[in-house]
């Protein structure tokens, strides 16, 4: 991850706040005017989209972009999605780029390199930053368009920019949205990265105080801010569970008491569970046919359930429909002469279910119980790892689980966490969908409510010392100058889930810088255990230099290194007394 240059962002007063949602199944964005903002913080003018194949309007639109046979962008969102079906139609879609739920190979990404190539739907490959930056460009003049009709003398340079990401995402994962939205053309210092599941904490915040002034009440919502309360965020997305536990302080920002946390147990692992029982409905070799010839057809299959799986409720008496693109019939006639795929009456599923199934016309019907089961995975682990962290010491007392994001509007979900906490309030936002994108408007004029975090790693850099055999492994050992040293030692700034105060340096450690290195100097390691001995552990990640190439500091001199936590950013600051130079090296930016 490289580190930027020390700039301190602008305290110019923004003319107005823009916010985008970047999501692996839909992407949207909002963006509120200062006045309109001081007037009415939860309001914000979010783009409405249309979709071209069933013309229904919604608030996001799919996170799907196509490319060109020459690499040139064509299209993102609904519109790639019908472009892309029409050329595989033509059958000319082979040398077309198409891009669909590429977020999530952000999800374990570790180190900062930067030959990092995604795979399309055929397995064509394409860099990662041309993927993403394309993608942010596309929303950030759409925008760009919109804001204009609203406020017709509005410029860039008026526009303050937030761009959310997973609390959950690694460091390298945070800079390189950041990297891709530069590229897409938004300055760095006018560009805040926000964490999800604490801007939908901000929404449902200012949700609770407006009710209040409204209508006197404010009730549930009310309750969570008042000072001493502790809640537990979880922003459930189409890739990932993403969870933030805070409690609220005297003055009324709040402090963090988990850690980020959570899995990528989103609504599209139902989605995945459907489309391996389609699979095992028409059988692999069938399979196969389809996903040589007419790949269009699974696709349609995943937009089918996607609209139909919101009907699942718990307990439900009522049989699940679902329409099947008749297609999957004809495929599985051809190579089953004789058999009627609608003459099946059970599925034997991968994990070893047996599911009866029936059909009326286009549509396929299942018993309530086994539309329930796509789900049943997925709810489980979401549910279990919130008994898990409400069962540690610094979940105690949590009254409330905020829950929020588009998966948060499914039944399945919402009727799992009340079931499993029947003494912990759950609130659910009526816009749950959108608080987050709302929340990150709200964050971009007003970016002070966490007070104190919880260090996500153990940080630390690369150093020797000189070689004890009682506490040193034998094959760190060295020869200098006739000194025996010990190589690769993590000496550490902070550990994981120490508690920080936003704004605050840490107390200065002092290293001493012992040569200068071609690429940078002072190696920068993040490790997901406590007590790290070495930087090659398991769990542990280089993450840059924090100097770079020239920086002009002085071997075998003194340098102080300190660390400070920001709203959403870490930035570690080097200091060389003996030359009084300075370098500051941002993490999540």
């Amino acid at each position: 991850m490289a580190g930027k240059p020390f700039t301190k962002m602008a305290t110019k007063n923004y003319l107005l706040v823009a916010a985008i949602d970047f999501g692996t199944t839909y992407s949207g964005y909002a963006f509120s005017i200062r006045e309109d903002f001081e007037k009415e913080p939860t309001k914000a003018y979010l783009k409405q989209w249309v979709d071209p194949g069933s013309s229904m309007i919604y608030n996001k639109t799919s996170t799907c972009i196509l490319f060109d046979e020459s690499v040139n962008f064509s299209k993102f969102g609904f519109e790639a999605e019908s472009k892309y079906q029409d050329l595989i139609m033509d059958n000319e879609h082979k040398t077309w780029y198409f891009f669909r739920r590429f977020k999530m190979t952000l999800y374990d990404k570790q180190s900062s390199g930067d030959g990092w190539f995604i795979e399309d739907e055929t397995g064509k490959q394409l860099p990662a930053l041309v993927v993403f930056s394309e993608s942010i460009k596309y929303l950030k003049q759409s925008l760009f368009e919109e804001a204009k009709k609203q406020q017709t003398d509005i410029r860039a340079e008026d526009i303050k920019w937030i761009l959310t990401v997973p609390a959950i995402w690694s460091d390298p994962a945070k800079a390189f949205m950041r990297r891709a939205a530069v590229e897409a053309g938004i300055d760095t210092n006018i560009l805040t990265i926000a964490l999800e599941p604490e801007a939908a904490a901000l929404f449902v915040k200012h949700l609770s105080l407006e009710r209040r002034r409204l209508d006197g009440e404010g009730g549930d919502l009310f309750r969570t801010f008042a000072p001493g309360s502790k809640y537990i965020v979880v922003d459930a997305g189409g890739g990932t569970i993403d969870i933030t536990a805070h409690e609220v302080l005297n003055d009324g920002t709040v402090r963090e008491i988990i850690k980020s946390n959570g899995g990528s147990w989103g609504g599209t692992s139902v989605d995945r569970e459907y489309l391996d029982f389609i699979k095992c409905l028409v059988s692999r070799l069938v399979t196969q046919s389809i996903e040589q010839n007419e790949p269009q057809v699974f696709f349609e299959v995943c937009r089918e359930f996607e609209t139909a799986k919101r009907t699942i409720k718990p307990q439900s008496d009522m049989k699940f429909n679902v329409r099947i693109p008749s297609q999957l019939g004809e495929a599985y006639a051809n190579l089953n002469p004789g058999r009627d795929l609608k003459s099946k009456k059970s599925v034997f599923t991968k994990s070893q279910r047996n599911v009866s199934v029936s059909f009326i016309g286009d549509k396929l019907r299942l018993a309530p119980k086994d539309a329930e089961g796509f789900f049943a995975e997925t709810v489980t682990e979401i549910t279990r790892h919130l008994k898990s962290l409400l069962l540690q010491k610094s979940g105690k007392g949590i009254a409330t689980i905020i829950l929020v994001g588009g998966f948060a509007e499914s039944p399945m979900l919402t009727q799992a966490v009340k079931s499993a906490f029947p003494e912990i309030r759950v609130i659910i936002p009526h816009e749950a969908a959108w608080s987050v994108l709302r929340g990150a408007v709200i964050f971009g004029h007003d970016p002070g409510l966490i007070k104190e975090r919880r260090s996500k790693y153990t940080y630390g850099l690369r150093v020797f010392d000189t070689f004890d055999p009682t506490i040193h492994d034998e094959k760190y050992k060295f020869e200098q100058d006739g000194e025996i040293l010990c190589a690769r030692l993590f000496s550490k700034l902070i550990s994981i889930d120490d508690p920080v105060t936003v704004g605050e340096y840490l107390k200065p450690v002092e290293y001493k810088l012992t040569r200068i290195g071609h690429e940078g100097s002072i190696e920068l390691y993040t490790s997901a255990s406590s007590d790290p001995k070495y930087v090659d552990e398991k769990g542990c990640s280089f993450v840059g230099y924090i100097l770079s190439a020239g920086h002009g500091f002085l071997p075998n001199e003194p340098v102080n290194v300190m660390m400070r936590f920001g709203e959403t950013e870490v930035e570690i600051k080097a200091y060389q007394p003996k030359t009084k130079k300075t370098a500051v090296y941002y993490l999540g930016q």
